[in-house]
């Protein structure tokens, strides 16, 4: 495996030689964390703003333009219209989503297999991400498990002739790969700093409150927190069948999580004594008649 922190900017060295000593510290630890492999080629790009927003608003295109030769022909005009909305949307709002919003973003590499992660310096600071080495460690480790989700289900080619909706968040897909790299970097930055590290408590500039405050930016944000909901589905999960059968998700569709499921999670975590999601994790614990139906 090859790890590499890049500046493309031109003047964030410093940034780049602690994200550099970060990942060598943190790559290590994503297997026997999670049982996933990394990539062969493990890349941090230090980019501006504008690289963020030309390669995000090009993968948010790929990707819908798979999904829509995925479905049928006529659905596909309808998913045009929606797509080109959607990204008209993102083009509109992707400065402040990538120059204040964003902590970082993992998306598939120049290679086959491979993937990367950008990350903005002024988002990093907004953020307040760089206001301590911790939170800056959480976020490559929650990043980097996104590496290895990328490798185990292909950049999602691995649901998506089954369910093409995979490609662009649905059946459960955003609660599984959030909940899973929160999961993840919960345990990795428990065991590096004996307790949990949490950017989302970092302190944010006002300039980060006044973009999360506009109404466009808001309706942007999922009415259900993929981190936390599915933090509780992965957690309850491994807690029930081990990280081993939990990963049989990554190439098996028919184990993502469902909006039963979800929900299940979503009632247990709103409950007046909150309880552990059991709905996923008990259906994992039959994987094995599930994959072998589908064999």
């Amino acid at each position: 495996m090859d790890v590499m922190a890049l500046d493309e900017t031109g003047s964030h060295e410093d940034l780049r030689r602690q994200v550099g000593g970060i990942l060598a510290l943190v790559a290590p630890l994503v297997k026997p964390t999670t049982g996933l492999d990394l990539p062969g080629l493990v890349a941090v790009r230090i980019v501006p703003v504008e690289t963020w927003q030309s390669e995000q608003a090009a993968e948010t295109a790929r990707r819908l333009w798979a999904y829509r030769e995925l479905n049928s022909f006529w659905k596909r005009p309808g998913i045009t219209l929606l797509g080109t909305a959607s990204l008209g949307t993102f083009r509109r709002l992707s400065a402040d989503l990538g120059g204040v919003m964003v902590m970082g973003a993992t998306q598939p590499g120049p290679g086959a297999g491979e993937s990367q992660t950008l990350l903005v310096p002024e988002a990093l600071e907004h953020t307040g991400v760089l206001s301590d080495p911790e939170y800056l460690t959480q976020v490559i480790a929650h990043e980097l498990v996104h590496h290895a989700q990328n490798r185990a289900s292909r950049h999602r080619a691995n649901w998506a002739a089954h369910t093409p909706k995979t490609l662009v968040g649905g059946n459960g897909v955003s609660f599984l790969e959030e909940g899973h790299a929160r999961w993840a970097d919960q345990v990795i930055t428990r065991d590096l700093f004996g307790a949990a590290v949490d950017a989302d408590s970092a302190p944010r500039t006002d300039r980060y409150k006044e973009v999360a405050g506009r109404k466009e930016i808001a309706r942007l944000k999922a009415k259900l927190s993929p981190y936390k909901v599915g933090r509780a589905l992965v957690a309850s999960a491994i807690d029930t069948v081990g990280t081993q059968e939990l990963n049989a998700v990554w190439s098996n569709p028919l184990l993502l999580p469902s909006k039963d499921e979800v929900a299940d999670a979503v009632a247990d975590l709103a409950a007046e004594e909150p309880t552990r999601p059991e709905l996923w994790a008990s259906r994992l614990g039959s994987a094995t008649g599930v994959r072998s139906s589908i064999d």
